[in-house]
C-alpha cells in the first residue's frame, strides 16, 4: 500500500512538472520577441505537455495493471511504446530547432549524425521484428526510443542550449547563463530517462522528477530574459515616440526655414543668371559670379540635407535578405569605385526586418565616406556575419582613420571633417539604423576606419 501511494505521488508530481514546463512557455507572449530562441520554445512546450500526458497515463497503467485482462495486455504495451516515442519526438523537434538557431545545423556532422541515428533506429527495429517475440520486440523498441530519442535528443538540445547561452553571454544579454543551466538539466534528464530503467526501482522516476524540476526552475529563470526584452522594447518605443515628436517639431521648423530660404535663394540664382547673360563671357566678374553661384548651390544643398535629417518616415515591416542590398549599393557606387579593390566577405542567408531602401542609403553613405577617406591605397572591405541574435555589418577603409578625440563627435549633426561636407551623412545613417532597432559605431583598425552596424537578425 505504501509503495502504491509513493508511486502515485511520484508519477503525479513527475507529470505535473512537465505540464508546468509547457504552461510556463505557452502562457508567455513570445510573438513580439526578437530573440531567436522564441521560435524553438513552442517545441519544448509541446514536449512538456505530451510528456506530462505520457507520465500520467503511465501512472494510470501501473495502477490499473493488476485489473487489466491479459487479452488487452499486448495492446497496452504497444500503446506505451508509441506514446513514449511520440513524447520524445517533440524533444527531437526542439533539438533540431535549437541546432538551426545556433547555426550548428549547417555543420556537416549535425545532419549526418541525425541521419545515422534515425537509420540505426529504423533498421534495427525492421531487422529485429521477424526474429523476436512481441514482448521482447516492444522492450527493444522502448529501449532504442529512450537511447536515441530520449538520451540523444535531450543531449543535443542541452548542448545546443549551452552553446546558445554562450552566444548570449558574448552579446551581454541578461539571464543568458540560465539557458546554459537549463541545457545541463536537459542533459541530466536525458541520461536519467535514456540509460536508467524504471524497473530498477522507484528511485529512477524520482531522479527523473528531480531532473525535470531542475529543467523547470532554470527555464523559468531563463525566460525572464523575455521580460527584460519587453521592458527594453517599451523603453525603445517611448524613446522612439519622444524622438518622433522631437523630429516632427524639428521638421516643421526646418520646413518653414527651408521655405523662407528657398525664395531668396531662387531670386539670387536668377540674378546670377541674368548677370551672366548681360556681362561679357571673359573677365574677373565671371569668377565672382561663379563663386556666388557655388555659395547659393551650397546653401540649397544644406537646406535639403536639413529637411532630410528632420523628416522621419515610417518603416514598413518587411523581412528581406541583406546581401542583395549590399550588392545594389556597390553597383550604385560603381562610378566612384573605379580603380578601387572591394573585398567582400558576406555571410549567406542573413535576413533583417525594415526598409531595404533606407538601409541601402546607409550603405551608400558609408561606402562614399570610405572612398573619400581612402589614401593612395584604393581599397575597402565589407564584411557581414551572424552574431547570435544580431547581424554585424562592417565597412572598412584604408585611410588615415579618425582621431579618438573626434570619434564621439563625428556622429553628431553638422560635424564634418570634409571641406564641402554638411556633417549630416553619418547622423542620418545613425538615425536610420536606430529606426531599425540597431546600433552604429566606429573605431580605427589597422589600416583606417571601421564603421560597424548591428541589426536584429530575422529568422522568418
Amino acid at each position: 500500500m505504501l509503495d502504491t501511494l509513493l508511486t502515485f505521488n511520484i508519477y503525479l508530481f513527475y507529470g505535473l512538472v512537465f505540464f508546468t514546463i509547457g504552461c510556463v512557455i505557452a502562457f508567455r507572449n513570445l510573438r513580439l520577441s526578437q530573440l531567436a530562441i522564441a521560435s524553438a520554445l513552442p517545441a519544448l512546450a509541446a514536449f512538456g505537455f505530451i510528456h506530462a500526458f505520457h507520465e500520467w497515463s503511465e501512472l494510470y497503467i501501473q495502477l490499473m495493471a493488476p485489473h487489466t485482462p491479459m487479452l488487452w495486455w499486448s495492446e497496452m504495451k504497444i500503446l506505451r511504446v508509441l506514446k513514449l516515442w511520440f513524447s520524445f519526438l517533440a524533444m527531437a523537434w526542439f533539438a533540431w530547432k535549437m541546432l538551426v538557431i545556433t547555426g550548428l545545423a549547417r555543420k556537416p556532422w549535425a545532419l549526418a549524425s541525425l541521419a545515422v541515428a534515425q537509420a540505426v533506429f529504423v533498421l534495427h527495429l525492421v531487422a529485429s521484428f521477424p526474429l523476436m517475440e512481441l514482448d521482447a520486440f516492444l522492450k527493444l523498441a522502448a529501449q532504442l526510443t529512450r537511447w536515441i530519442f530520449g538520451l540523444g535528443a535531450s543531449a543535443v538540445a542541452g548542448l545546443a542550449m549551452i552553446y546558445y547561452a554562450r552566444q548570449q553571454y558574448q552579446e551581454r544579454q541578461l539571464a543568458g547563463h540560465y539557458f546554459g543551466y537549463c541545457g545541463l538539466a536537459l542533459i541530466a534528464y536525458g541520461l536519467a530517462a535514456g540509460l536508467l530503467s524504471s524497473q530498477a526501482g522507484l528511485w529512477v522516476p524520482a531522479l527523473r522528477t528531480l531532473c525535470a524540476f531542475a529543467i523547470l526552475v532554470t527555464l523559468y529563470q531563463a525566460l525572464k530574459i523575455f521580460d527584460k526584452e519587453r521592458e527594453a522594447q517599451i523603453e525603445a518605443q517611448q524613446r522612439q515616440l519622444f524622438r518622433g515628436e522631437k523630429m516632427r517639431a524639428m521638421g516643421e521648423l526646418a520646413s518653414g526655414i527651408a521655405h523662407e530660404i528657398k525664395t531668396p535663394l531662387s531670386y539670387a540664382t536668377l540674378g546670377c543668371d541674368l548677370l551672366d547673360k548681360q556681362l561679357p563671357n571673359e573677365g574677373p566678374h565671371q569668377r565672382q559670379i561663379a563663386r556666388i553661384r557655388k555659395g547659393l548651390d551650397r546653401a540649397t544643398h544644406i537646406s535639403q540635407e536639413v529637411l532630410h535629417f528632420a523628416r522621419q518616415s515610417e518603416q514598413p515591416d518587411r523581412v528581406f535578405p541583406l546581401e542583395p542590398v549590399i550588392q545594389s549599393a556597390l553597383e550604385l557606387m560603381g562610378h566612384r569605385l573605379k580603380g578601387f579593390t572591394v573585398h567582400r566577405s558576406l555571410a549567406p542567408n542573413l535576413q533583417v526586418s525594415g526598409d531595404p531602401v533606407k538601409l541601402e542609403e546607409v550603405l551608400i553613405n558609408l561606402i562614399s565616406n570610405a572612398i573619400d577617406a581612402s589614401g593612395d591605397q584604393k581599397r575597402l572591405e565589407i564584411h557581414t556575419e551572424a552574431a547570435g541574435e544580431r547581424i554585424r555589418i562592417q565597412v572598412r577603409d584604408y585611410g588615415s582613420g579618425v582621431p579618438e578625440a573626434k570619434q564621439a563627435e563625428i556622429l553628431r549633426p553638422f560635424f564634418t571633417t570634409k571641406d564641402n561636407g554638411t556633417g549630416l551623412g553619418l547622423a542620418i545613417s545613425q538615425q536610420i539604423v536606430q529606426q531599425h532597432q540597431g546600433e552604429l559605431s566606429l573605431h580605427n583598425w589597422l589600416h583606417g576606419l571601421c564603421v560597424t552596424i548591428h541589426l536584429p537578425r530575422s529568422l522568418a
